[in-house]
């Protein structure tokens, strides 16, 4: 080969290695130019949205030929105890899985990702201690042993929201108060749904993705984790909450909606039995089944009745539920009229609490508290002087009223022996002084006769001769109920007074007027059923006394407590499906 030769080739190999240079460039710059088209994606990275950035996918589409963005968020809800839960071992995780959601129970036979989380303290050891960091350090997010982690490192602020809610529900079911055998201590508990999204429906403002969820989900979870809303106004994006160490607050997207920003103090301790939190202890003590979650938006559960609920959180609601009650308006306009006198009062009102209200607290759990869903929630039927006046005129009208009647005798036998035996069946229960184990044997007892008696009004409502309708016999009593108040009072001040035992004379006198009111009751109810007087009767004791074990076996407050209208949410946001998210 000559020396031309030679050159020739050196110079084809330089125009040759050129030629690829200028190759590779084209082809970095026409995948630039296509990586650039998937809009979003640089804000799907780790930089923005912590580990969960694993689950960010770029999809090709040939008919416009360009990428597009998919990203993987939770949608957070509260959903029913299931009793059979399909263990699922998933594979190994890291990043915001394991500091998450980690090992789950999958519930629900709908194809779709719904979970909730295991007790933390099922996975102490093994490779979900240690998970990559956004800073690249290895630190140890166990279950619960870094709950001092600055959130700053993770910057979608649903990741220390989701491990707050975790941790709560771990302290309400397995620390504080441990439930004597059961499991189903928290029946309604929070879960969430792993969604796919395109960022092309993402608003351009938007720096990060948004988890999901909704206002009456969000409302209930938020006030589990020991906050108070401050605003609560979701039609127009305003939503504040704070309390032990957390903190939510909402902007509005125009194009999107609410988004909620969630915060807390990175140095909380989660420890109650060495901290005073007392947001957290009086969720701690809550009952979370869906009627005490319904509560804390006004409304009263119902059992035994043609209606789900009836709605008592403001004084039109309360007015609007008696003219259901009662359509000839006598009981709505009383209380008009007792209000003009006393600007706060629903006195008698608040018989309907115990008496259409389910059993909520289950049988051998400590955790009593319900939220309060009415101004006045404590009345006759949870104070002293209505228990001490029903056993009095009981006992005194038993001959020429249930002479014969054994469910009147059973009442007197199982009043006494509660009364013989536990102080707190007439005193009532001081949450705060509570004895535990005395708490535990009394419980059990005032839960079965409860049971007992709400057992006697289905079979009640099911008797051909004597069918007496549950919501009727409510009905009727509310009616009279409500003009105890104004009565009571103008007999003390007459002097006709009957024997108030030594305590509070109006309250007293109160339960007095109720057995006057009784064959006013009666006759109100012979229009409604053909059922003889004394099983009207009999069905009426029932009635008073289902409500005192119901009173006993559920915390609403103190006694003459006020709440006002803006202790609840509004009824109309209980259920609401209106979408809300988190960033």
């Amino acid at each position: 080969m000559g020396t031309g030769d030679g050159q020739e080739a050196q110079i084809a190999a330089a125009a040759l290695a050129v030629a690829l240079c200028a190759l590779a460039i084209a082809i970095t710059q026409l995948c630039g130019q296509m990586l650039a088209t998937a809009d979003g994606y640089r804000r799907c990275q780790p930089s923005v949205m912590g580990a969960w950035a694993k689950y960010t996918k770029l999809r090709w589409k040939w008919s416009q030929m360009r990428f597009e963005t998919l990203y993987t968020t939770p949608e957070i809800f509260l959903v029913e105890y299931i009793e059979r839960i399909t263990r699922f071992e998933p594979a190994f995780a890291k990043g915001a899985e394991a500091a998450s959601l980690h090992q789950l129970n999958w519930v629900g036979d709908d194809g779709g990702l719904t979970h909730i989380w295991r007790p933390h303290h099922m996975l102490q050891s093994g490779p979900y201690r240690n998970v990559t960091c956004l800073d690249g350090e290895l630190v140890n997010q166990g279950w619960c042993e870094r709950w001092d982690l600055d959130p700053s490192l993770e910057l979608a602020c649903w990741l220390p929201f989701l491990r707050s809610i975790r941790k709560n529900e771990d302290e309400l079911i397995n620390r504080r108060y441990p439930v004597y055998g059961l499991r189903k201590d928290l029946p309604r508990r929070a879960a969430c749904r792993m969604v796919q999204r395109s960022w092309d429906f993402m608003a351009p403002e938007l720096v990060r993705p948004l988890a999901g969820t909704n206002i009456g989900d969000i409302a209930i979870i938020v006030q589990r984790l020991g906050m108070k809303w401050q605003t609560f106004k979701a039609e127009i994006g305003e939503m504040r909450a704070e309390g032990d160490g957390h903190i939510i607050y909402s902007t509005f997207v125009r194009s999107l909606g609410t988004i909620l920003h969630y915060a807390h103090e990175p140095t909380r301790s989660f420890d109650i039995t060495t901290q005073s939190c007392e947001g957290l202890q009086r969720e701690l003590e809550m009952i979370h089944a869906k009627g005490a979650d319904m509560m804390r938006f006004g409304l009263i559960p119902t059992h035994n009745m043609k209606i789900e609920y009836m709605a008592v959180g403001t004084i039109q609601e309360v007015l609007a539920t008696l003219d259901n009650l009662d359509p000839s308006g006598t009981a709505s306009k009383k209380v008009r009229d007792n209000r003009q006198f006393e600007p706060t009062a629903t006195h008698g009102v608040s018989d309907l609490i115990p008496m259409v209200t389910p059993l909520l607290k289950l049988k051998g759990s400590t955790k009593i508290r319900l939220p309060v869903p009415m101004e006045h929630p404590v009345g006759l039927m949870a104070l002293k002087e209505g228990f001490v006046v029903f056993r009095y005129r009981l006992e005194k009208n038993f001959t020429n009223m249930f002479e014969g009647s054994s469910r009147a005798s059973w009442i007197l036998e199982t009043y006494d022996s509660l009364r013989g035996d536990h102080e707190m069946w007439e005193e009532g229960v001081d949450i705060g002084s509570l004895n535990r184990d005395h708490w535990h044997e009394f419980s059990w007892k005032v839960h079965d006769v409860c049971q007992e008696a709400t057992d006697y009004f289905r079979d009640l409502g099911s008797d051909e001769k004597n069918n007496i309708d549950y919501g009727d016999l409510i009905a009727s009593h509310i009616k009279y109920a409500v003009k105890f108040w104004d009565q009571a009072h103008g007999n003390i001040q007459r002097g006709d007074g009957r024997d108030h035992h030594g305590l509070t004379d109006w309250l007293a006198e109160g339960m007095h007027m109720y057995w006057d009111f009784l064959p006013d009751i009666v006759s109100d109810m012979k229009r409604k059923t053909n059922a003889s007087e004394s099983s009207i009767r009999e069905a009426w004791i029932m009635l008073i006394f289902r409500a005192f074990c119901w009173s006993r076996c559920h915390y609403l407050g103190p006694p003459h407590a006020r709440y006002p209208d803006s202790t609840r949410l509004s009824s109309r946001y209980w259920d609401s499906k209106l979408p809300v998210y988190l960033g």
